[in-house]
């Protein structure tokens, strides 16, 4: 027998006969896996997941390095670095997040590989069926993007950890209006994986009656973190993340990079060189590059300043719509993306679950179709770039310019989405003229 067809009330009968059934559907699958056939969205998630990772077999096995690397790193970890000295580049909470499979796959780099992919598949399959349940259960437009987004940027979604973050941002926005303090909670839970969702709490605070909750929420949590990374690692550590983001040169992907990129190109003998630097990125070299550093410096505050003028306009209006706050976050994880000397390519799924979010809450709204399409090429760009013509971009050769062309196309639909994101921001929250004034008129 089903398992819904257990759960389902008797009828008619009296409330000492119901309870059972009521008692046995709380502990019933989720209608999106339930029942005897399983349901097209499980089947879609499932089957389109199986050919990423067999993509990954098959041609992109270089996706794992970064996996390797906090392996041997969680390995020294324990044979002599020391917490303080274990993958400084990141805030510490995200050892909460890796040494779970790194303990349970006892201590086995190969182990470690396998489980940390499921973990972040669980973390995809969650979202997953969060967005299903957000939809009424349906397959909404909003589903079938993400069930397309993950398989679009390819195996690399499931070999970094910054799945984890999108995720969040994606559960915060959808928690933003009904439930604040799960929203303060994910947002600081975010922040501390990745330091950027901590700009969007300002975004949260725009709804009247709910900032005291938000607040409380992502001060008791992001405080309780910080607080047990200070007493572990000690001052040093807890701001070593932002030390070895100041420090860091001009990544090659990033958008104030393409500039110099399209001369190397052009002239592949010429002063620029990729190498590999020791904050464990390709970064290039040569002329003009503390220049365009700066320019991404002056366009970051530029950008925060417009975010700014954007939330402003927001606070204005007289009541502010979940459709709005949803855009309003996406325009800040973008534009801090664009500006940022640092574009790796995974932070490409910090756009991705913000968008699935937002586009639930504002179903039919044809901007948001246009963004998701375009997002998903995007996303595409981004898996032939990395991993699949990234060897050509770093090392040159004839496939050089086809790599970079399809790098820097990839950027410029980045600012072409950009644009489309703070338009639409825009126009949300240009007020509308009161009846009586269009009467008057």
């Amino acid at each position: 027998m089903a398992t819904t067809e257990l759960a389902r009330p008797s009828g008619g009968g009296p409330a000492g006969v119901d309870a059972p059934a009521r008692r046995l559907r709380r502990f019933a699958l989720p209608p999106e896996l339930a029942g005897s056939e399983v349901h097209p969205v499980f089947l879609s998630w499932a089957t389109s997941r199986a050919l990423t990772l067999a993509l990954m077999v098959i041609l992109e096995g270089s996706v794992t390095g970064d996996v390797n690397y906090y392996a041997r790193s969680l390995f020294s970890l324990f044979h002599g670095s020391g917490i303080r000295e274990t993958l400084q580049e990141y805030p510490m909470p995200v050892l909460g997040i890796l040494l779970p499979q790194y303990l349970i796959g006892g201590m086995n780099q190969v182990a470690f590989l396998v489980l940390f992919a499921l973990s972040m598949m669980a973390v995809d399959g969650a979202f997953t069926i969060l967005l299903v349940r957000a939809s009424g259960r349906r397959r909404t437009e909003a589903v079938t993007f993400w069930l397309w987004f993950v398989p679009a940027i390819g195996p690399l979604a499931y070999f970094r950890f910054d799945l984890v973050p999108a995720a969040l941002a994606g559960g915060a926005v959808l928690a933003a209006i009904g439930r604040p303090a799960i929203s303060g909670f994910l947002t600081a839970c975010g922040a501390a994986l990745k330091l950027w969702p901590a700009v969007m709490l300002p975004i949260f605070l725009l709804k009247p009656g709910r900032r005291r909750t938000t607040t409380i929420a992502f001060a008791v949590t992001g405080g309780g973190l910080a607080l047990i990374s200070l007493i572990v690692g000690g001052p040093s550590r807890l701001v070593s993340p932002l030390h070895w983001q100041a420090n860091r040169g001009l990544q090659i992907e990033s958008v104030p990079a393409a500039p110099l990129m399209l001369l190397r190109m052009l002239n592949p003998q010429g002063p620029w060189t990729t190498t590999l630097s020791i904050y464990k990125a390709r970064e290039i070299d040569g002329p003009w590059v503390h220049v365009l550093i700066n320019v991404s410096t002056v366009a970051t505050v530029l950008g925060l300043i417009g975010l700014g003028l954007l939330w402003n306009r927001a606070r204005r209006l007289p009541e502010v719509s979940m459709q709005t706050l949803g855009w309003l976050f996406l325009a800040t994880a973008i534009v801090l993306t664009d500006t940022n000397k640092v574009l790796s390519p995974q932070y490409i799924l910090w756009l991705g679950g913000p968008l699935a979010a937002l586009w639930i809450r504002s179903p039919g709204d044809p901007e948001a179709r246009r963004c998701g399409r375009l997002l998903l090429i995007i996303a595409v760009l981004t898996q032939l770039d990395y991993p699949l013509l990234y060897p050509y971009l770093v090392n040159g050769g004839w496939v050089m310019p086809i790599a970079t062309i399809d790098l820097e196309l990839r950027n410029v639909l980045l600012l072409v989405l950009t644009w489309r994101i703070c338009a639409h921001v825009w126009r949300l929250t240009t007020p509308v003229p009161a009846p009586a004034a269009l009467a008057t008129t």
